[in-house]
């Protein structure tokens, strides 16, 4: 029983270590969420799928369409124009991405919080009556009552009884 208690006890202390990990994961992560607001708020206006749209749009023209050279070069101009556009975009793109990303990581760490706290109650709850058991049995001991089993150096009067009804006989 006491074993079972100690191991228990161990799961439970590591348990409540890997909650302390998710909170200050929690904590880390809506730190890094407030840092990306301010930058997020600024370009919240920025349309980056347009932009890769119009690129597709002049790349697929450009290999699927016959040009003079002059024209072609034109294109290919635009095309540089836009991926430098979309050059100076990924870093929203990053950071949107990033932001959730940020969002997802602290859903899983409060689901698993959740369920760590869900195996504690369990074993909290196991430990409530190990506990209880415990105490009863080294309160009978105390009061010389035993559970199960006897001792070979004891007597109960029960058998005393039968050793004097053996005795008359």
């Amino acid at each position: 029983m006491e074993s079972q208690i100690k191991d228990l006890e161990q799961k439970k202390s590591v348990l409540i270590e890997e909650i302390k990990k998710n909170y200050g994961r929690i904590r880390y992560k809506k730190y890094e969420e407030k840092a990306l607001d301010p930058f997020l708020k600024e370009t919240e206006n920025v349309m980056v799928g347009p932009v890769r749209k119009r690129l597709r749009q002049l790349e697929f023209r450009i290999s699927t369409q016959a040009y003079t050279p002059q024209m072609e070069r034109l294109m290919v101009k635009d095309v540089k124009k836009v991926e430098e556009e979309l050059k100076g975009m990924r870093q929203v793109e990053r950071a949107r991405r990033k932001k959730r990303l940020v969002q997802q990581d602290i859903i899983d760490a409060e689901n698993r919080i959740k369920a760590i706290e869900e195996d504690l109650k369990k074993i909290r709850e196991t430990l409530k009556d190990l506990y209880g058991k415990a105490r009863t049995m080294k309160n009978s001991t105390k009061q010389g009552v035993t559970f199960g089993e006897k001792h070979d150096n004891l007597v109960s009067l029960g058998d005393i009884v039968i050793i004097e009804e053996e005795e008359k006989k």
